[in-house]
C-alpha cells in the first residue's frame, strides 16, 4: 500500500512532470522516501480522476446546403422582434 503523498509532494510532482515528463525515477529522485513506482502509480489515480471530472463533448458535424445563406444581420434582425 502506497503512503499518502503529502501536497508539497503532489505540488512537486506535477511541476516536476511538466518539465520531465513520464520520468518516474528522475522525479521520485527528488522526493524523499518515495519509489518510482509510487510516483508513477499517484500520477495514474490522478490522471484517471481527472479524465472522470472532464466531460468531452465531441462536435457534431453536418453539411449545411449551398443554397444556405448566413450574414450578421439576419441574426440583428430575429433580435429585433
Amino acid at each position: 500500500m502506497v503512503k499518502e503523498m503529502t501536497s508539497q509532494e503532489e505540488d512537486l510532482i506535477h511541476r516536476l512532470h511538466r518539465l520531465l515528463g513520464d520520468r518516474w525515477e528522475m522525479i521520485a529522485g527528488r522526493i524523499q522516501n518515495r519509489r518510482a513506482e509510487e510516483v508513477e502509480e499517484y500520477w495514474r489515480k490522478m490522471e484517471k480522476k481527472r479524465r472522470k471530472e472532464v466531460e468531452i463533448i465531441k462536435p457534431i458535424a453536418f453539411r449545411i446546403s449551398s443554397s444556405f445563406k448566413f450574414t450578421m444581420n439576419s441574426v440583428d434582425q430575429e433580435t429585433d422582434h
